[in-house]
């Protein structure tokens, strides 16, 4: 049934609605230090969301590998393999970002992890709805009825299946393709109001 929609289908249109709402923001932005906020919101909705939650992802099926081959997972394993991911993504081992030990043992306190592997559909619907929310900002013909199908699709379908007709293949590149350009385009203004 239509109304038996998935957390995947649910969470694109609640970060659809995220991404209409801080463009707006941004052009009725009264000031500097609104648009820096503003920009600084985004974008660290970008760092938490896809990058965070694919680096959770990454953790979450390297554990499952592991657990198959039949090797124990202890706490000792569990937080290096942590840290080293968590320093790969923050580019610790490049000079961006110190990734101090003691975040080793963080993996303890996530709550996703003691669920269903599913946090990789926060990521992905991040994209999709960054997608579907520039073809509308961008007035593409028949974007909005395509996005209207797509909320009334409900469970209708499997999500990706939705998600194509309403316009955006998550198995092809260009949706991220657009997402990272979107992020540097906003890092890119950022940058400028901090230098002015």
């Amino acid at each position: 049934p239509c109304a038996d929609y998935s957390i995947f289908v649910a969470e694109v249109a609640s970060t659809f609605n995220e991404a209409l709402l801080i463009e707006r923001l941004l052009v009725e932005a009264k000031n500097r230090d609104e648009k820096i906020f503003l920009l600084g919101h985004w974008l660290d909705g970008i760092r938490a969301t896809l990058f965070r939650q694919t680096f959770f992802a990454e953790f979450e099926v390297d554990i499952h590998r592991r657990a198959e081959r039949g090797e124990a997972l202890t706490g000792e394993k569990l937080s290096r393999l942590y840290l080293d991911l968590l320093r790969t993504y923050q580019g610790h081992d490049a000079g961006a970002c110190a990734v101090d030990d003691l975040f080793a043992t963080e993996w303890a306190s996530v709550p996703h992890f003691y669920y269903d592997f599913y946090v990789y559909q926060y990521a992905t619907g991040i994209v999709a709805a960054n997608s579907l929310a520039r073809d509308i900002l961008d007035g593409r013909a028949g974007a909005a009825e395509r996005y209207a199908r797509f909320l009334a699709s409900g469970g209708s379908d499997y999500p990706l299946e939705i998600l194509r007709s309403a316009g955006v293949d998550l198995e092809s590149p260009a949706p991220y393709e657009a997402t990272f350009r979107a992020m540097d385009k906003k890092l890119d203004a950022l940058e400028v109001l901090l230098d002015a």
